[in-house]
């Protein structure tokens, strides 16, 4: 029979914390095993709910079209039809040419009412990738971005002076400043903010390239917005 060959098999689906810096969210993990491998099915979970996070979970989920479903308000039933599109993908044979798409999430900083994390997708049988940055303001549900920091044009300026050495052609503008991880130590101090600055002017089959440019906190802290410092030290 299709399935016996397929060997396909639901391991196990586990409720992991996504960072041991995070309070608000976890993330929720499943895998199926096809052809000898296992393939990992993750979705962000809050915590504790407020009036906003219904918003920003839907937010979260439109980062990718990765199916045809509308959006769910709870993780549990979005991560199983992740899983019950993956296993009909399969035992009809279509997951190749579907290009099925999986999510994983990175939590980058959760503190002071401040959830900075990441969504990435990896295509199936096709080279293409991709990353969404967010970083929400959890009092009003929104995401703040570049509100996030002041003079904008010297910051541009900066970043652009600094991405020379890795394609000294490339223009970031403002939406460089949207795109960005807060990066922190063991103790969840913060040591700094990397900008994912992409490369949208040349398209290759794994997607736009995504140049990294690294500020330690003693060098981006005077961009900082008077509004949020007090919450990210």
């Amino acid at each position: 029979m299709k399935n016996k060959m397929l060997k396909i098999a639901t391991l196990f689906l586990l409720l992991l914390s996504g960072s041991l810096k995070s309070q608000t969210v976890q993330i929720l993990k499943d895998s199926v095993l096809f052809e000898s491998n296992y393939y990992v099915l993750e979705e962000v979970k809050f915590n504790t709910g407020n009036q906003h996070t219904v918003a920003i979970y839907s937010e979260i989920q439109n980062a990718f079209d990765i199916f045809n479903k509308p959006s769910f308000e709870a993780p549990e039933k979005r991560i199983q039809a992740k899983k019950d599109t993956l296993l009909e993908l399969i035992s009809n044979n279509e997951l190749r040419q579907a290009n099925y798409g999986f999510e994983q999430y990175n939590i980058f900083y959760d503190k002071n009412q401040l959830l900075n994390l990441s969504v990435h997708l990896q295509s199936y049988g096709s080279p293409f990738e991709a990353t969404r940055y967010y970083c929400f303001d959890l009092n009003t549900g929104k995401n703040i971005g570049s509100q996030l920091f002041i003079n904008h044009t010297a910051l541009l300026k900066c970043i652009k002076s600094r991405l020379k050495k890795q394609n000294g052609k490339l223009q970031p503008n403002l939406k460089a400043l949207q795109d960005f991880k807060i990066t922190t130590d063991s103790k969840n101090k913060i040591t700094g903010i990397s900008f994912m600055v992409a490369d949208s002017e040349n398209y290759r089959n794994s997607g736009y390239e995504q140049f990294e440019v690294v500020f330690t906190w003693k060098e981006i802290q005077k961009y900082i917005a008077p509004s949020f410092k007090k919450r990210i030290i």
